[in-house]
C-alpha cells in the first residue's frame, strides 16, 4: 500500500510503500476480511508514523531502513485480536520540497557557523583586551609565543606597560557630593523637592543650620 506519512516538519509528508500482513488472534467469529485489513492498516500506519515523524523530509533512504526494523515485529493493533506486521519497500517525497527543507538546513547551519564565529572573536577581544591591560601576562603570552626572541622580552614589556598607561580606563572618584548631584539629576520634580525637604530636614536635625539656608537655594 501507498500511505503518506508526516514528518518532523508540519504539512510535509513522506510517502511510503508498504507491504504488510495481518492476522487474526482470537476466539470466536472473525471479522469481514476486509475490517482486517483496515485494522491491520490502521496499526500499520500508526507505528510507520512513530519513525517518520522524528526526521525531515532529507532522510528518506534513513526513514526506509527504520521503518522495517520498525515494523518487522508481529504485533497487535489497539485492544483487537488483529496482528500484523510490515516491510517498507520505498520511501519518497516530493523533489521541490526536499530540497527547500535542504536550503534551510543549510541557511541554519551557516547561520549557527556564523554564530559560533562572532562568539569566538568576542573572545578573543575581550581576551586581548584583559591582556593590554595587564602587561605581565601580555609579556608572558608574546614570549610564550616568541620563544626564539627572548632578547627582546624587555623592549616588548615596556611596550605593553606604555600601552597599559594609555588604555587604562580613568578611575572614577566618588563622593558623597557626586551621588546627591546624581540623584537630583531628575526630571520628576516632586522626587527632587522631596528628596530636598528630607535633607534639609536632616541639617536640622544636626542643628546645620547654615547647610540648611543653603539648601533653600536649591528649592526656589
Amino acid at each position: 500500500m501507498s500511505i503518506q506519512l508526516a514528518s518532523v516538519d508540519d504539512s510535509l509528508y513522506f510517502t511510503a510503500e508498504i507491504a504488510f500482513w495481518a492476522w487474526w488472534n482470537g476466539g470466536g467469529r472473525m471479522p469481514d476480511r476486509e475490517s482486517v485489513w483496515d485494522i491491520a492498516r490502521s496499526g500499520i500506519t500508526r507505528r510507520a508514523e512513530e519513525v517518520s515523524t522524528r526526521h525531515r523530509l532529507t532522510a528518506t533512504e534513513r526513514v526506509r531502513a527504520e521503518l522495517n526494523e520498525a515494523l518487522l515485529a508481529w504485533k497487535p493493533v489497539g485492544g483487537s485480536y488483529v496482528r500484523a506486521r510490515g516491510r517498507c519497500l520505498a520511501v519518497t517525497a516530493d523533489p521541490e520540497l526536499v530540497e527547500a527543507v535542504a536550503a534551510h538546513e543549510r541557511s541554519k547551519s551557516q547561520q549557527l557557523m556564523i554564530s559560533w564565529s562572532e562568539q569566538r572573536r568576542q573572545q578573543q577581544r575581550e581576551q586581548m583586551s584583559s591582556l593590554l591591560l595587564d602587561p605581565l601576562r601580555a609579556t608572558a603570552w608574546w614570549l610564550l609565543n616568541n620563544q626564539e626572541k627572548a632578547t627582546e622580552v624587555k623592549e616588548v614589556a615596556t611596550t605593553f606597560l606604555e600601552l597599559q598607561g594609555m588604555l587604562k580606563p580613568a578611575a572614577r572618584t566618588e563622593s558623597a557630593g557626586k551621588l546627591v548631584d546624581e540623584f537630583l539629576d531628575t526630571k520628576d520634580a516632586a522626587i527632587k523637592v522631596h528628596f530636598l525637604h528630607t535633607l534639609k530636614k536632616c541639617f536640622l536635625g544636626y542643628d546645620r543650620e547654615d547647610l540648611a539656608t543653603r539648601l533653600s537655594a536649591l528649592e526656589e
